[in-house]
């Protein structure tokens, strides 16, 4: 049995009444073409691009993986999401909807230098006795250094308590040039 497709013109967008399900019309006014498939107007312009303008279903590449939204040369500018929206491999990104973000238990990596408000994030460092600890990372640099690269990096502990605030392999040292020893001694706190 032969299939008939029926063609229209037409001198605007056309809608479900003015298309049969499988029809094709042509806007005569926007060089564009539309099919109607059930319910749905699918629209084409001369370019070849898709309106996306009303989607009414998920958006989903062919396989895992592969496709990317954007490149690094073409962004998109805003994206707009309801809470619990954001899963990056099983790490989910939400907000409470009074503009706080929230990270799930599993977890997400933000960049060194990633902040909330104006405020650098607290990273988590290996502290005395193995423990991890909440500190800032503050580098650290010297006349003799110069300012192009840091002679150490402290890690500030975030919590007042009877260990050194800071590690790495850099310590203080008193006017007559032996090391801070004192586990029991505060100076710095954030």
């Amino acid at each position: 049995m032969a299939l008939k497709i029926k063609l229209k013109q037409v001198n605007g967008t056309p809608t479900t009444s003015n298309l049969e399900n499988g029809e094709i019309a042509h806007n005569t006014s926007a060089n564009t073409l539309h099919i109607r498939i059930g319910n749905t107007i699918h629209s084409v312009s001369s370019s070849g691009s898709i309106d996306l303008s009303a989607v009414d279903q998920d958006i989903l590449p062919d396989t895992t993986n592969t496709r990317d939204l954007g490149s690094t040369s073409k962004r998109w500018r805003d994206i707009y999401l309801s809470s619990n929206s954001i899963d990056l491999a099983g790490a989910t990104i939400s907000s409470d909807g009074t503009g706080a973000i929230a990270i799930a238990a599993t977890g997400a990596t933000l960049p060194e230098g990633s902040k909330a408000g104006t405020n650098k994030i607290a990273v988590a460092v290996t502290g005395s006795g193995g423990a991890e600890q909440t500190a800032t990372v503050v580098p650290f640099f010297s006349n003799a250094g110069g300012l192009s690269t840091a002679n150490a990096n402290f890690n500030f502990n975030a919590t007042v308590d009877e260990k050194f605030v800071f590690t790495g392999s850099k310590t203080f040292k008193l006017a007559d040039g032996s090391n801070l020893a004192d586990s029991n001694i505060t100076l710095f706190q954030f």
